[in-house]
C-alpha cells in the first residue's frame, strides 16, 4: 500500500505521522494520535483504492465533453503549487491562439451550484461566494473563463454553450474520476513528493503513489537543480513510463494596498510587516519571506481556504503591538478577501508565478489534441490516438503513452502455448465490416508470434468476403447467426490449438469451444470468463481508445504487444477484382464515392440532400463521376441522394457483393462518407476519406489511416453514440456542405500518383 520511499528520515516520518490530524483537531502529534491516525488512513486508502476501481472498471459513470479536458491535479493535499501552474497553462495556450475555460470545483466558496466565476471579459462573483482560487484565476486570466460546481460536467457544459473553447483546463481534477480526462498532469512537490508517504489522515496524500502510472505528466513543482536533481533521478526510475518535468514557482513581485502600487521584492526587507497566510502548507510560503529576507515583526497561520470573517483587527492590532508598518500575505489570501482592503494598515501581497520545464513536451501532447483551424480547407479534426495531419503520408497513427499503460495494465489468467506447438490457429471475426477491419492487425500480429500456424477465420456472411485472398488467411469459415451457426459449428469440427474470440459475446467463446480450440482467448467479458482459457482483464482501461488498439489488447494473451503489432488494417484485391470494378464503373472517371447510408442509424447520417448537394458540386465543378455505394439497406437513401443529384452519377447501393464494393473503393479518388464500415476499408484499401461524424466519436471509430479528413461539430451532447437523437440530429446538421466539398477538393488535387490498395 505503501511502497514509496519518503524523503523524510525514519524518526522525522514516525514523528509526523497523523499531523494533518492534529492540526485538524487543533491539537499537538503524540503516538497516540499517531496509531489513530494510521488506522483511519488504512480504511482512507482502501475505501479511494475502491472508488478509483469503481470508475476505472466501468461501473461508475464517466462523462466526456465535447473539447478535450486537461487536469491537473495533486497526489497530496495543497501546497504544490496547482493554481501558478494551472495560470501559466492558460497564458502559454492563449499565446498559441486556443480558447480555453478553466473548470474548477470551488473550495473556500459559499456557491454550490454551477457558476460563472469570469466570463473571459469580466469578474462576475467576489469571494465569498467564489472560492479563492477560482477568483484569482478569473483576476490574473483576462480573456479565459473561469467555471465552478460540484459536477465540472455540467460546468463544463454551460461553458461549451456560452464559449466553445478549444479545450477545458481542469483544476483539480486528479481524484475526479466523474468527468473524462485525455490529458494527467500532476503535481509533486519537489522537496517531498510523498510526504511521510501515508495517506489522510496520517499524512497528505489523498491516494497510494501508485496511481501516478495512471498519469501523463508528473511535474516536480518548486524544483531547485542543486537540491532537488537526485529526487528528480529517483522518481524517473520509479515512474519510467511517465515523463517527469519540473517547475519553477518564483516571487515575482509585491503589490501594496489599498491603491494596488507595484513595489520590488527587496521593500520586503524594508518594511517591517506580520505576515499570515491560509494555505495547506503555509511554511512554504513562510520559507519563501525568509529567503527574500523579508523583516517579520510575527506571523499567524490559519487552516486552508479560511475565510477571514473576524481576523482582519486582530491582525491589525497585533501588527501595531508589534511595531510593523504593514500586513503581509499571498496572493490567494489576497483573493479570498475579495481583493478589497479597508483596513488603517497597508497590506502587502506577495504574487508568484509557475514554469514548466520542458514546456514543449507539454505542448507536443496538446497539439494532439486539439482539432485544427476550421477555416483551412481539409482540416483534419480528431483523429485515432488524437492526431491530426493534412498531407497524404501513409501509415498508422502511432498510439500515446496512456494506449501503452492500459495495454500494460491488462492481465492474463492462463498460461499461453509455446509458438512451436500452435500448428492450428482459428480467429471468431467481428459481426460488423467496420470492426472487422479495424481488428485485421490482429490477425497479422497472430502470425507474428505464431509463424508456423495455418490461420482459419470464423466470420458471419456480411463480413466473411472481407478475408477472402486475405494472404495470411487460409480458410474462411462462414457462420449462420443464430442457433444454426452453433450447430454448424459443431458439424465442422476440428481440432484447432488456439482460438481467438474478437466479439465480446458468450456465443462467440461457446464457439471456439465447439469449433474446437484447445486453447481460446479473449477479454473476460459478458461471463464468459469459464470457456476461456486465457482471459485477457482490465479492458476498461481501453474503453477511450481507438478500437484499433482496443483489438490489439487481445493479443497480451499471448506476451507483451511491441511497436512491430502497430501496423495499420489492409484489405487485399486481386487484379481480376480490381479490373471487374473498373468495367462496372465504366469510362468516366475520376470517381468521388458517397456512401450515405449507415447500419447503426440516423445518428450517424448526414442529411440525404446534402450529400446530393455536394455530388453536384463537385460534378460540375471538376467533371467528376460520383458514385453511391451502400448495402441493400441503404438503396433508399441512395435513391434519394442520386434523384436530387441532378448529375449523372453511378448507383451501386444494394447491387454489389462486398468484394466488388472493395474494388470500387480501390478505384475512387476520395470517399465522402458517415462514420460507416466502408469508411473503414476505403482507409484500409488507402483511399483518401471525409469522414462526416455525429453521434459517434471519431478518437474511437474514426479511419485508422493519415489519408483523412475528419469533419465533427461537437455538441453538448456528443458523443452520445445513440442511434436516434431527440436533440433535432444537430451535431449532424451543423455540418455544412461548405465543410465537406473543401475537404473533398484538397484530396482531388491530390488524386494523381495515389496508391489504389494492395495485391496478395
Amino acid at each position: 500500500m505503501f511502497g514509496h520511499p519518503s524523503p523524510l528520515t525514519d524518526d522525522q516520518a514516525s514523528g509526523a505521522v497523523g499531523w494533518p490530524l492534529a492540526r485538524f483537531l487543533g491539537v499537538k502529534p503524540s503516538p497516540l494520535l499517531g496509531a489513530l491516525a494510521r488506522g483511519a488512513a488504512r480504511l482512507y486508502d482502501a475505501g479511494a483504492a475502491a472508488r478509483r476501481a469503481w470508475y476505472e472498471r466501468g461501473w461508475g459513470r464517466v462523462q466526456r465533453l465535447p473539447a478535450p479536458v486537461v487536469s491537473v491535479g495533486n497526489l497530496a493535499v495543497g501546497g504544490t503549487g496547482k493554481t501558478p501552474l494551472v495560470a501559466f497553462l492558460a497564458r502559454e495556450l492563449q499565446k498559441r491562439g486556443l480558447r480555453v475555460v478553466i473548470l474548477s470545483r470551488g473550495y473556500g466558496g459559499r456557491a454550490t451550484r454551477t457558476t460563472c466565476i469570469s466570463d473571459g471579459t469580466r469578474v462576475l462573483v467576489r469571494p465569498p461566494l467564489a472560492g479563492d482560487e477560482a477568483f484569482l484565476l478569473a483576476r490574473d486570466l483576462p480573456g479565459v473563463p473561469v467555471y465552478t460546481g460540484r459536477c465540472r460536467y455540467e460546468a463544463g457544459l454551460l461553458a461549451w454553450r456560452r464559449h466553445q473553447p478549444d479545450l477545458f483546463l481542469l483544476d483539480d481534477g486528479l481524484q475526479h474520476f466523474q468527468l473524462h480526462r485525455d490529458l494527467e498532469l500532476v503535481l509533486l512537490d519537489a522537496g517531498e513528493p510523498f510526504g511521510n508517504g501515508w495517506p489522510l489522515p496520517a499524512g497528505p496524500l489523498r491516494e497510494a503513489p501508485g496511481v501516478l502510472r495512471r498519469a501523463d505528466f508528473l511535474v516536480l513543482t518548486r524544483y531547485c537543480p542543486e537540491r532537488h536533481q537526485a529526487i528528480l533521478a529517483r522518481m524517473a526510475s520509479l515512474f519510467p513510463d511517465q515523463e517527469v518535468l519540473t517547475a519553477t514557482i518564483r516571487p515575482v513581485a509585491v503589490y501594496r494596498y489599498p491603491g494596488g502600487e507595484r513595489l520590488p521584492l527587496a521593500a520586503l526587507a524594508a518594511t517591517p510587516a506580520l505576515a499570515f497566510a491560509g494555505l495547506a502548507r503555509p511554511e512554504v510560503f513562510r520559507q519563501t519571506l525568509a529567503e527574500l529576507g523579508a523583516r517579520l515583526t510575527g506571523w499567524r497561520d490559519f487552516p486552508d481556504h479560511h475565510p477571514y470573517e473576524g481576523e482582519l483587527r486582530e491582525l491589525v492590532a497585533a501588527a501595531r503591538a508589534g511595531g510593523a508598518k504593514a500586513l503581509l500575505t499571498t496572493a490567494k489570501d489576497w483573493a479570498r478577501l475579495g481583493g478589497r482592503w479597508e483596513e488603517p494598515l497597508p497590506l502587502l501581497v506577495l504574487e508568484v508565478a509557475a514554469r514548466l520545464e520542458p514546456w514543449e513536451a507539454v505542448w507536443l501532447r496538446l497539439q494532439e489534441l486539439v482539432a485544427g483551424p476550421p477555416d483551412r480547407p481539409g482540416w483534419q479534426g480528431p483523429a485515432p490516438g488524437g492526431h491530426r495531419e493534412a498531407e497524404s503520408a501513409e501509415g498508422p497513427w502511432p498510439p500515446g503513452p496512456a494506449v501503452w499503460r492500459a495495454w500494460q495494465s491488462l492481465s492474463v489468467r492462463g498460461r499461453p502455448p509455446h509458438p512451436r506447438d500452435v500448428r492450428r490457429l482459428l480467429v471468431r471475426a467481428p459481426n460488423w465490416l467496420g470492426d472487422a477491419v479495424m481488428s485485421l492487425p490482429v490477425l497479422e500480429g497472430l502470425k507474428r508470434r505464431f509463424p508456423g500456424a495455418a490461420l482459419t477465420v470464423l466470420a458471419v456472411p456480411r463480413v466473411a468476403p472481407l478475408y477472402v485472398h486475405h494472404p495470411l488467411v487460409q480458410e474462411v469459415w462462414d457462420l449462420p447467426e443464430g442457433v444454426r451457426g452453433l450447430a454448424a459449428i459443431t458439424r465442422r469440427r476440428r481440432r484447432f490449438d488456439v482460438g481467438v474470440a474478437l466479439p465480446n459475446s458468450f456465443g462467440s467463446a461457446l464457439g471456439l469451444w465447439l469449433a474446437g480450440a484447445r486453447v481460446r482467448a479473449g477479454y473476460a467479458a459478458d461471463g464468459r470468463r469459464g470457456l476461456l482459457t486465457l482471459a485477457v482483464r482490465g479492458r476498461e482501461a481501453l474503453r477511450a481508445v481507438h478500437l484499433v488498439y482496443y483489438y490489439l489488447g487481445v493479443l497480451r494473451a499471448f506476451g507483451e504487444l511491441g511497436e512491430e503489432d502497430l501496423v495499420p488494417p489492409r484489405l487485399f484485391l486481386t487484379t481480376a477484382e480490381k479490373r471487374e470494378a473498373e468495367a462496372v464503373l465504366g469510362r468516366g472517371g475520376p470517381w468521388v464515392g458517397l456512401a450515405p447510408g449507415a447500419a447503426y442509424g440516423p445518428a450517424k447520417r448526414w442529411p440525404a440532400e446534402r450529400f446530393a448537394q455536394v455530388a453536384r458540386e463537385l460534378a460540375m465543378d471538376h467533371g467528376v463521376c460520383p458514385v453511391i455505394l451502400g448495402g441493400p439497406g441503404e438503396m433508399e437513401v441512395a435513391a434519394r441522394v442520386a434523384a436530387q443529384a441532378g448529375v449523372p452519377l453511378v448507383n451501386l447501393a444494394g447491387r454489389t457483393t462486398l468484394r466488388q464494393a472493395l474494388g470500387a473503393l480501390s478505384h475512387l479518388a476520395v470517399l465522402i462518407t458517415n462514420d460507416s464500415g466502408l469508411m473503414h476499408a476505403a482507409a484500409a484499401l488507402g483511399v483518401p476519406v471525409v469522414a462526416i461524424f455525429g453521434s459517434t466519436d471519431p478518437r474511437v471509430t474514426g479511419p485508422f489511416a493519415r489519408r483523412a479528413s475528419i469533419l465533427r461539430q461537437p455538441s453538448e451532447c456528443s458523443p452520445c453514440l445513440q442511434r436516434t437523437c431527440d436533440q433535432d440530429y444537430r451535431c449532424l446538421s451543423a455540418i455544412s456542405v461548405a465543410e465537406v466539398t473543401p475537404a473533398a477538393r484538397l484530396w482531388l488535387a491530390a488524386a494523381p500518383g495515389r496508391k489504389t490498395g494492395a495485391q496478395p
